[in-house]
């Protein structure tokens, strides 16, 4: 199981916002870089849980269930 299942979309561009900020309010150009870096992971995680939850309700609009694998 991948981060991404563990929260909804929302918890990671949160998160990613958090990091951002912090960023933003940095001193060091180096620890400015590494937080943004932090941040564009915590987007591409809030990217993948979306993908998630669109492919979980287009399962359940088919009547499939959520965790179901085609054979």
């Amino acid at each position: 199981m991948g981060a991404e299942r563990m929260h909804p979309p929302r918890y990671w561009r949160m998160r990613a916002e958090e990091f951002r900020t912090k960023a933003d309010n940095c001193e060091y150009r180096e620890t400015r870089d590494v937080l943004r870096k932090v941040a564009q992971n915590y987007d591409e995680l809030a990217r993948r849980a979306a993908r998630i939850c669109t492919v979980e309700s287009l399962d359940e609009l088919r009547g499939e269930p959520a965790n179901s694998k085609p054979v």
